[in-house]
């Protein structure tokens, strides 16, 4: 008999795909419908649009939708012109779709949206005379459009609203660890003398991936502010500290891919300890208690990271500095300038934190206006 709480748990995990498959059923199923009662000659491309309009969030359906009616309209004038413009010749319909297709496959390699401005012009170009004249061909395309983006649009907002303000937050808060635990392991790493660059490498590329995500989410939150869906506050700051933390590790990453030299790094190593145990405090009030008015504290960071300045600067005054050879006297100042680095986008990070507060808790405006007007 399978544990109820492993099925509760899967459950949760796979909640958000089905909402999405029943919100994209819903969708095709009105669009389809809705062309098909205007007796649209192709009532399934309004479904297909649906279909690809409804994404994971409304930033990200209301980005799409904008991307397909612009993409359609251009695709619909420019392929009206080329259909009128070859007439009934093969030939000349052949050598016309060809450079239409062309043209804006070249602008489509800048801009996504002309791939579906191919698309449409195609339809139009080689359409049969069964579906009218080609201008009538384009406004069937467009209301097509019209029909599978506006119901798509519909859903999103009507049946289990996702935004992409609290999307962007809760990944934020599942990445955040990661930003710490690669500082924390390049410090031990400095302490031991032993650089794991597989390792590093790695969470680098994690750390990558969560940072090309959050600047996806982040346009699909802005979007939605721009469209009046949502009400998320700009979380660019937030995300600039993130990625000025992520250099500041590939800085550090360098100084510590060799050993420090013997002489140095017992002067060091009790700050460097510090540092480390106080990073992994600060992960703890930043990625894991994230929700709390309180700024997360940073002393002890600031403390371990002046002992260690002062520990740089003596070796810099004494004639040890002098005595090393050229590369291990750049690696530790590399390391200097890296902790200094550190120590003001930790700072920065952990200021920012509460900002996750209000990017999980955006709304849709209208609606909690409507609320209180049901209310009142």
């Amino acid at each position: 008999m399978s544990n109820p709480l492993t099925w509760l748990g899967d459950w949760h995990e796979n909640k958000p795909r089905v909402r999405q498959a029943l919100k994209a059923t819903i969708a095709a199923c009105l669009a389809y419908l809705i062309a098909d009662f205007l007796e649209l000659p192709q009532a399934f491309w309004a479904a297909v649009v649906a279909i690809l309009v409804t994404q994971v969030n409304i930033g990200a359906s209301l980005g799409l939708a904008l991307d397909w009616f612009v993409g359609s309209l251009v695709g619909g004038v420019v392929g009206v012109v080329v259909a009128v413009l070859v007439g009934d010749s093969f030939a000349l319909r052949v050598t016309g779709f060809a450079a239409t297709v062309l043209v804006l496959g070249y602008f489509a390699a800048a801009r996504p949206q002309m791939r579906i401005a191919c698309v449409n012009a195609a339809i139009i170009i080689l359409s049969t005379p069964l579906f009218g004249t080609p201008w009538e061909s384009a406004g069937v395309r467009m209301l097509e459009v019209v029909i599978g983006t506006t119901v798509a649009l519909v859903t999103m907002l009507a049946i289990f609203p996702a935004r992409a303000g609290p999307a962007l937050a809760a990944h934020i808060e599942r990445t955040l660890p990661l930003y710490f635990q690669l500082t924390s392991d390049l410090l031990s790493m400095a302490i031991e003398g032993h650089f794991d660059r597989q390792a590093v490498a790695a969470a680098g590329a994690r750390i990558r991936e969560a940072i090309d995500t959050n600047a996806a989410l982040s346009a699909q939150a802005q979007t939605e502010v721009a469209g009046f869906l949502a009400d998320s506050p700009n979380p660019e700051a937030l995300l600039t500290a993130l990625r000025r933390l992520w250099h500041t590790e590939l800085i550090m990453a360098r100084a510590v891919s060799e050993p420090l030299p013997d002489s140095v790094r017992p002067l060091l190593r009790e700050g460097l300890e510090e540092l480390r145990d106080a990073v992994m405090e600060l992960r703890v009030e930043v990625s894991e208690e994230p929700r709390h008015d309180a700024t997360p504290d940073t002393a002890a960071v600031e403390a371990a990271i002046a002992k260690l300045n002062s520990a740089v600067a003596a070796i810099r005054d004494s004639d040890a500095l002098r005595q090393m050879p050229m590369n291990d006297a750049l690696r530790l100042m590399t390391l200097d300038f890296g902790l200094e680095q550190l120590r003001q986008n930790l700072k920065d990070v952990a200021n920012r934190a509460n900002e996750l507060n209000k990017l999980a808790g955006s709304r849709i405006p209208w609606r909690r206006q409507l609320r209180r007007l049901l209310r009142a």
